[in-house]
């Protein structure tokens, strides 16, 4: 049975995959295909009531035939896991995040990062998988304590204070509405160190185990949108509770969906865009999905840039990245993607808020002004809560190709099964709204 969709394991908490008994078979197969060498794992979650259970059973797996250290690091956004170990200089580590991101807090999920800090291989997942089909049921209990290991959440923290104060002259004063989702960002501000010209609203940073995603965050852009419409809408921009930009991270803190001061929702692919016009670093080739919107791809095209096209998931970002030497790349869902800044290329939402207060910062504009008014093409992304996706696609193949007839060269239709959720998604542009609104109708008329 698969267990691996586009960003490691995930599903409800208390059914397959996220069962107690296969978990422990998912950290015995974990430890069995793990070098000799390694020594140590590190471990971080993103706040859901689960992740006690998921780590306790994680550890009675990993710990069943052999002996590691277990680092316990607590709530921390994933891309904490890869930047600590790339500071491992020994190599003898690897690390978990306890996460099911932008899913509801019922959900969990589990990512496994090697001792280089990448994300495990697909041939290191088909081996867990083939292990953990093969394996009975087992019991082991343990002890465990959840100690946070601080010297390497401070290893974190102050990575992320440097590269926020660094080469820059903070002369312009910013005040920003950060939305963290009630998830793993929200203990970062505690010790970030901010300079005095920047200001934080934090919104949706108290975690309690059940509030994660809950109508917050990257999946509710709208919310931090409003929020700031209604606030900027009492003051001018010289007024001090002004809010220059708003950021809605996800929640494990691996996507970013940027608001302007006007409430404009900005999505990752956009945010590439505008980084793209203005300070990113030198190279011919931008890296995108098959979801990046055709009107942004063309835009590319205009600035010189070559467009690489990958499979959706961050780590096909990556693989792209690394194939074609690019420096950046991104997903729409907020992965991008920084390799000129991470020392782990991926998708870091902390690192891609603070390339935009720089950005803002240098170029002395406002989000407003740095995006085109016309960069997307109309679209609309439909998601679809199906049990058999590949046999809901096959039954609805003849609509499917009606659509394609009705949008024709000016347009697309792009059908693909979510590797996180029992949902199919379905994106449709064109130029013409009116084009895509006759396409649209038949396909709500199949849901």
């Amino acid at each position: 049975m698969k267990l691996f969709g586009t960003d490691g394991i995930r599903g409800t908490y208390g059914n397959f995959p996220m069962d107690n008994p296969t978990i422990k078979k998912i950290g015995l197969a974990l430890s069995r295909i793990l070098d000799n060498n390694i020594k140590n794992i590190y471990i971080a979650h993103d706040g859901r009531e689960s992740f006690k259970s998921v780590y306790k059973n994680l550890l009675e797996g990993i710990l069943f035939e052999k002996v590691y250290s277990i680092k316990f690091i607590g709530m921390l956004p994933t891309p904490a896991i890869p930047f600590i170990l790339s500071q491992n200089k020994s190599r003898d580590s690897i690390g978990i995040q306890i996460t099911a991101s932008h899913n509801p807090y019922n959900d969990n999920g589990i990512k496994i990062f090697d001792h280089n800090g990448y994300k495990i291989s697909r041939d290191q997942e088909k081996a867990i998988e083939e292990i953990v089909n093969s394996q009975d049921n087992f019991q082991k209990e343990i002890d465990y304590d959840l100690n946070v290991d601080q010297p390497s959440v401070d290893l974190y923290t102050h990575y992320l204070s440097e590269k926020l104060t660094k080469d820059i002259k903070f002369k312009k004063k910013l005040n920003i509405a950060l939305d963290c989702s009630n998830g793993a960002v929200s203990n970062i501000f505690k010790s970030l160190r901010v300079p005095n010209n920047i200001s934080f609203v934090l919104l949706n940073n108290l975690s309690n185990g059940k509030n994660i995603n809950h109508n917050c965050g990257a999946v509710y852009p709208e919310n931090l949108s409003q929020f700031i419409k209604d606030t900027n809408r009492k003051h001018d921009k010289n007024n001090n509770e002004w809010i220059d930009f708003g950021i809605a991270f996800d929640g494990d803190g691996d996507r970013t969906i940027l608001i302007s001061d006007s409430g404009k929702i900005i999505d990752g692919d956009e945010i590439l865009y505008i980084l793209s016009t203005c300070n990113l670093p030198t190279t011919s080739t931008i890296v995108g999905t098959v979801m990046t919107n055709y009107g942004i791809r063309t835009s590319f095209d205009k600035l010189g840039y070559n467009f690489i096209e990958t499979a959706v998931g961050d780590k096909n970002v990556l693989e792209g990245i690394i194939q074609h030497k690019a420096k950046i790349g991104s997903e729409s869902s907020g992965h991008i993607i920084h390799t000129d800044t991470n020392i782990i290329p991926i998708g870091d939402a902390m690192i891609t808020l603070i390339k935009i207060i720089h950005l803002l910062v240098t170029s002395n504009s406002t989000i407003d002004e740095l995006y085109p008014k016309s960069l997307k093409i109309p679209s609309e992304l439909i998601n679809i809560k199906v049990t058999d996706k590949e046999s809901w696609i096959k039954n609805n193949f003849t609509n499917f190709k009606k659509v394609e007839e009705i949008l024709n060269e000016d347009g697309r239709i792009l059908i693909r099964e979510s590797g996180t959720q029992p949902l199919i998604r379905i994106l449709i542009e064109h130029r013409s709204e009116n084009t895509l609104s006759k396409a649209k109708e038949i396909i709500n008329n199949i849901i």
